[in-house]
């Protein structure tokens, strides 16, 4: 399973978010890194067919996305940097509506979400509503809802929002074990996020490509991310 990104742009206007775009994203865990305003969002609202590009194009194994319409979005999974949800409703009936809007059959819904839930620690809250929870717990049930119904391609945008550092690092375990067969994406402008987890590796800067490959083959070795992250970004690398 390939998603090939080729002289993907997007424009408002005059301004330029994204500025010729071209990447592979690969079964893993595929990073988009970079700071506010980096065009990352913009990518990723693409990726999951909220948004059409100026110009380029995305293909799932050589198919438009775009035309593939339900077939394409069947298989994917976002959670959005501010994801919507009913304040009033139960952690269970959250995910219900969730299995709902994914097409599952009622009778898998709730297996389904208490085996989520148990994957980020939140399974003993089943009944609590969400406007009782605190925002990292809220997180995580978000995040269960994204894993819900085996989805082939994760979309996750900074998805460490809330969470304390305890949190931060049961997700990467989290997600690295459920990797091997799913493309997912995670957008961060945190490092720390993706650190030692991260298999491909796209560096935006400005709305453009810095540098995008496997991990452990563009970082020099003895390097930290973090520091390849602000030498690429201030140029130093280059």
């Amino acid at each position: 399973m390939l998603l090939t990104i080729t002289d993907l742009t997007k424009r408002y206007g005059k301004k330029t978010v994204l500025d010729n775009i071209s990447l592979e994203l690969s079964c893993g865990i595929n990073t988009l890194l970079g700071e506010n305003g980096a065009g990352k969002t913009t990518l990723m609202n693409i990726l999951s067919t909220v948004i059409q590009p100026t110009f380029g194009e995305v293909r799932l194994d050589g198919e438009d996305i775009f035309k593939m319409k339900s077939a394409y979005r069947e298989k994917i999974s976002v959670l959005f940097q501010s994801q919507p949800y009913f304040p009033d409703y139960t952690v269970k009936e959250f995910l219900y509506y969730n299995g709902i809007l994914r097409g599952m059959k009622k009778d898998k819904i709730e297996p389904d979400a208490m085996d989520k839930l148990q994957l980020v620690g939140m399974h003993d809250h089943y009944r609590e509503k969400l406007k009782r929870l605190s925002g990292g717990m809220r997180q995580r049930v978000f995040i269960a809802g994204a894993l819900m119904n085996d989805p082939k391609i994760i979309m996750l945008d900074e998805p460490s929002a809330g969470l304390d550092i305890r949190e931060r690092s049961e997700l990467k375990s989290t997600l690295k074990s459920i990797s091997e067969d799913k493309i997912i994406i995670i957008s961060t402008h945190i490092v720390s996020d993706v650190d030692n987890i991260t298999d491909k590796l796209h560096i935006l800067h400005k709305g453009r490509l810095a540098v995008s490959g496997k991990a452990e083959e563009i970082i020099p070795d003895g390097m930290k991310l973090e520091q390849f992250f602000i030498n690429t970004t201030t140029g130093e690398n280059s």
